[in-house]
C-alpha cells in the first residue's frame, strides 16, 4: 500500500511540474492598461531564451521610436494624424542587471506639428503607461 501511495504521489508531482516548468525557455507578459494611450492593442513582452521583444499595434500614422534610458526601455508613440489602418510593431528590449523594464510615452497632437522637434521640446510630460517589468534569474 505504501508503494502505491508513493508511486501516485510521485506521478502527481511530475504532472504538476510539467504544468509549472517552462521547458521551452519562453514566456510572455501582456500589458493591459492601454486606455488613454495611442495603442490599438495590448503590448505583449516576450522572452525567447533571453531575447526580449515587445509587440503592439498602433495607428498607421503614429511615429514609433525607442531608447534605453537608464534601466528602462522607453517607447515613444507620437500622434501624427489619423488613419483607418493600423500597423503592428515589434521592438527589441535590452535587459539591464537581470530585468527588462519598459514604459510607453504618448505624445498627442495639439495645436502644433507633432513631427517637428520644436513641438516635442515644448510639450508637457507625456502620460507614461502602460509599464512592464520582467525579472529573470
Amino acid at each position: 500500500m505504501k508503494k502505491i501511495t508513493l508511486t501516485l504521489a510521485s506521478a502527481l508531482v511530475l504532472v504538476l511540474v510539467s504544468f509549472t516548468v517552462n521547458f521551452t525557455n519562453t514566456s510572455s507578459t501582456v500589458l493591459n492598461d492601454i486606455d488613454g494611450t495611442l495603442l490599438k492593442s495590448a503590448p505583449v513582452i516576450e522572452n525567447n531564451s533571453g531575447e526580449f521583444t515587445v509587440t503592439f499595434s498602433v495607428d498607421e500614422n503614429v511615429i514609433v521610436s525607442n531608447a534605453l534610458i537608464g534601466d528602462s526601455n522607453e517607447i515613444y508613440l507620437i500622434e501624427n494624424g489619423n488613419s483607418d489602418n493600423s500597423k503592428s510593431v515589434t521592438l527589441d528590449l535590452q535587459p539591464v542587471q537581470g530585468k527588462v523594464t519598459t514604459a510607453f510615452n504618448n505624445i498627442y497632437e495639439s495645436n502644433f506639428d507633432v513631427a517637428s522637434m520644436d513641438a516635442l521640446l515644448n510639450t508637457k510630460d507625456p502620460i507614461r503607461r502602460p509599464r512592464g517589468v520582467i525579472i529573470w534569474d
